[in-house]
Order: C-alpha cells, then structure tokens, then sequence
C-alpha cells in the first residue's frame, strides 16, 4: 500500500489524514521553506549589524566576491570586511568570510535589515541571484543598533524581521496560536506549514488548515503518533531513487520546523515550551497579560458582529494594517481593533502576504474595497464585495476614518 492508502487506514473519516497523504506525494511536500543552515538569534543579529555600523555606519562596504578556497588573499578594498569578520568571529566564534557573505547577508537582506548591491552598484532583491559587490545597512537595520539596549524594542524590530523574512508567518500564526491556545511541531510540520500553497489547484487557507489541526488533535495520541510514523517510514531519501525533486525526507521536513520554531521563540509574539508555540505574555510581549490577549480576541468577534456577517468557509479575517507596522504596545493595540480588519477570501489574502502586506491603504470603489500601497511599489488589489470581501457597506467611514487617521499617526 502507499503512503495515502496507509494514513487513511488509521481512520478513514479524517480529513486531515486525506490531505496529509495527498501533500507527500506533491513535489511541494515542504511547503514553507527557510535556510536551515543559518542558526542563529537576535543577539547575533544585533551583533552583527552593530559591528558593521561601528565601522562603517550606514555606507557601503565592500564584500569578497570568491571563496576563501579560490582566493585566499583580500583585495585591498576588502580591507574593513575582512575586519567586519575577524570582529565577528572575536565575539560570535563561529564566522568566515564566506559564511557571513554566502549565508547570513542572504538572510539579513530577506529580514530588511541590509541592502545588497551588485557589481554595478545597484541594489538587488532579496530574492535575486546575483553577484554581490557591497552591502549596507537598512533603516531598519540602523534602527535594530540603536534600540540594542532595549530589550523590547529590539525584538519588537526583529519580531518584524521575522516576519519579514517568513513572509508573513509570525503574523498568520497569532491568529492561530491564540485562538487554538498552542500549536505543536508536528501540527506546523503536517499541517499549517501549507498555508497559501497549492495543492491540485487548491489555494490552501489558515482556516482550512485550522480544521485540519483540530481534526488532527481529535485523535488518540496512539494515533497521532502511528501517523508521525507512517509519514517518517515513508520519508526516507534512501528509498528514492533520481534528483532531489523525487525525494522525500522527513528529517530535512523536521528540521525546517525546528528552525521556524527557533525563530519565533525570538519574537514579543511567542515563546516556545516543550516543542508547543504559545502566545507571550509580560513585559517582552507585546500582551502584557491574559486579559489584553482575550481582548485581541475579542476585535475579531467584534467584526462579525459589527458587520452583521457570518463566519464563510474559505475567508480570512484580515488586518489592513499589519500589526507589526506598531513601534510601541499602545500602537499595537490601537491597530488590534475591528476597524481594522476585513473577510477576505484565501486567494486575496495569499496576494496581500506575498507583497509583505504592503496595501495598506483602504478606498472604495462603489461597494467594492482597493487596497493600495502608500509607496506606490506594489500592484493595487481590487476586492470585490461578496467575492473577495463580506463586510457591511454601513461601516465604510468608520474604515476609512480609521484606515486613514492610523496611516497618518504611525
């Protein structure tokens, strides 16, 4: 029997189950993907900006260009790199000049918190292939050095970084922490892992992966422990024969999660105890208590009720806003309101997180809702009412009021 055939014979109502089974056999099986070479924290991150600023504040410095093992020597004008490194490795123990240039400026860039430029001078994006000259800290990243003292602030920043770099994730994943209280490695693993991924043409939702999750812990722990077995067994590239594409490794699978994982631990939104993610509280939250986090909470219900609408299978509720845009707990909170949200379906919402929530200016066209971006960078998305977004069309001032006020005062 396959891999499909095994999981459903542990309970063959489960939907979840069904879906598990159908993902492995998708060449996209991983789903959300980090480098799960770079191990790293914030006070790494903070260390090496700061040496980069220490010598040259927010200018360019200049990078080697080969490996250590093709050319061994500096140019002279690698000169401050090479002491940019030779800092490092005084302080973290655990830098080369291939590795920060190969693979930590890869994920600083990803994160904001540095530009990368080519050899003609010119800035690249952080997701393109090229070779890099020089590199330079960010706004952000300057800012990350500034508020190094402050605990809070600073992993408010890289809380930001974070999300930055995982596309959204630490923002998606409040939602559904707090609500459903905790969220285990292996329900990321099997399960959110694929949100906004496609599967046989299906745009897979946070809601619809919720259900899974919930389906998922509905089971025995016996079972829930035969299913983690089967997906292992079956997951072992030395059963695979041809390129990387065709293989499936569980512990490659696991491994991305624990890095994830690692990196939220690091964020004011949540902290990691025994392999479960919970929401933060306290002073380095961004909740100081539980009743702040019951009152979060509270918004989303409140849109429902102040929209007159009910909940829809396949739409999400969405922060125009993103909550990360705050620099303090009170701008959190007065952007943690329903003023602020709109139902959207999954394939609208898939849009907005991979532009890094950039539109986040709202208008209206009839009854139909634009999101824009501000800067101008990114396209504009058009929602079409009862379509792409149920809202009540009596509230569009207060949206308005509220979208342009909150733009204005952040």
């Amino acid at each position: 029997m396959g891999i499909r055939e095994n999981l459903a014979k542990i309970d063959p109502s489960k939907k979840c189950l069904r879906f598990l089974g159908e993902r492995i056999l998708d060449v996209n099986y991983r789903g959300i993907q980090l480098s799960q070479h770079n191990r790293y924290d914030v006070v790494f991150i903070t260390t090496m900006l700061t040496e980069m600023y220490n010598l040259v504040g927010r200018n360019k410095m200049f990078i080697r260009t080969s490996d250590l093992s093709k050319r061994p020597y500096n140019y002279p004008e690698e000169k401050v790199y090479a002491q940019y490194v030779n800092n490092l490795c005084a302080k973290l123990e655990r830098c080369t000049q291939d590795s920060v240039r190969k693979n930590f400026f890869v994920d600083l860039h990803r994160m904001g918190f540095i530009y990368r430029y080519n050899e003609h001078g010119y800035k690249i994006g952080p997701f393109e292939r090229s070779q890099i000259k020089s590199v330079s800290l960010t706004p952000l990243g300057a800012e990350l050095v500034k508020n190094a003292a402050d605990i809070f602030q600073r992993n408010l920043i890289y809380t930001k970084a974070i999300d930055t770099l995982t596309n959204g994730l630490a923002d998606e994943l409040l939602d559904v922490v707090s609500i459903n209280d905790k969220l285990t490695m292996t329900e990321f693993q099997f399960f959110m892992s694929f949100i906004d991924q496609k599967l046989n043409g299906h745009l897979y939702t946070k809601s619809e992966l919720v259900d899974y999750v919930l389906e998922f812990r509905s089971m025995s722990g016996f079972q829930r422990q035969a299913v983690v077995d089967i997906v292992a067994e079956y997951c072992d590239p030395k059963k695979f024969g041809g390129s990387k594409l065709n293989k499936r490794d569980f512990h490659n699978w696991k491994n991305e999660t624990q890095q994830i994982f690692m990196l939220l631990d690091q964020t004011v939104l949540f902290e990691l105890r025994q392999e479960k993610l919970v929401i933060r509280l306290g002073e380095a939250s961004l909740f100081d208590d539980d009743t702040k986090l019951k009152r979060s909470l509270k918004e989303k219900e409140e849109y429902f009720k102040n929209h007159e609408v009910k909940k829809q299978p396949g739409f999400e509720l969405h922060h125009v806003i993103p909550l990360l845009t705050a620099k303090s707990k009170n701008e959190f909170a007065v952007l943690d309101v329903w003023e602020n949200m709109v139902y959207i379906d999954g394939y609208t919402h898939s849009k907005i997180t991979h532009t890094n929530n950039k539109n986040t200016n709202l208008s209206f066209d009839n009854d139909d809702i634009v999101l824009t971006d501000p800067a101008g960078v990114v396209d504009e998305i058009d929602c079409e009412k009862d379509t792409n977004v149920i809202y009540n069309t009596k509230n569009k001032a207060v949206m308005k009021e509220f979208n342009e006020s909150a733009l204005n005062a952040i």
